[in-house]
């Protein structure tokens, strides 16, 4: 019985590390692997922190045939108030030799990329980021998922 809740405890301690700092993390699936162009995806998060440092991360599965080097999107991010910001982003998926970028495991790979670093969030409630696919084809084939992580930023070193 103490073996078990030992391994249980070292289990629990495990997955609370992963996790420290992470605030929101969620992914969409893209049915058949294709995102149409027509269809944003957006994501909501609470935030009731006005004082910290974020950053942002975009996430992003997707098959070794997906068969262009990169991908374009918007990012609009949207105050409880209202307030809009839009900036865009292009997610390198091959490098200049062709090679896949990331992670991969058989036909996935997997990417993450910083596209807000210590960004605060200067109102509490409930943020909406919506993210446009601004690539030149009505629908873009070879995608699993894209997703979204926002994490607390490691406090600055002093020098």
């Amino acid at each position: 019985m103490k073996k078990v809740l030992f391994i249980t405890f070292i289990g629990l301690l495990a997955f609370t590390s992963c996790n420290k700092g992470k605030t929101f993390d969620k992914r969409q699936e893209f049915p058949n692997y294709t995102w149409n162009r027509l269809k944003p995806l957006f994501f909501e998060i609470p935030m009731n922190d006005t004082k910290s440092e974020y950053n942002v991360y975009f996430t992003l599965r997707h098959i070794t045939q997906y068969p262009y080097d990169n991908l374009k999107t918007n990012l609009t991010i949207i105050a409880p108030s209202g307030d809009e910001r839009t900036t865009v982003h292009e997610i390198e998926i091959k490098n200049a030799e062709g090679r896949l970028m990331g992670e991969g495991a058989g036909d996935l790979w997997d990417l993450k990329l910083l596209v807000k670093e210590r960004m605060t969030f200067n109102e509490s409630g409930t943020y909406k980021f919506q993210i446009d696919n601004l690539m030149d084809y009505f629908d873009v084939v070879g995608l699993v998922d894209f997703g979204v992580i926002v994490e607390k930023a490691s406090p600055k070193k002093e020098k």
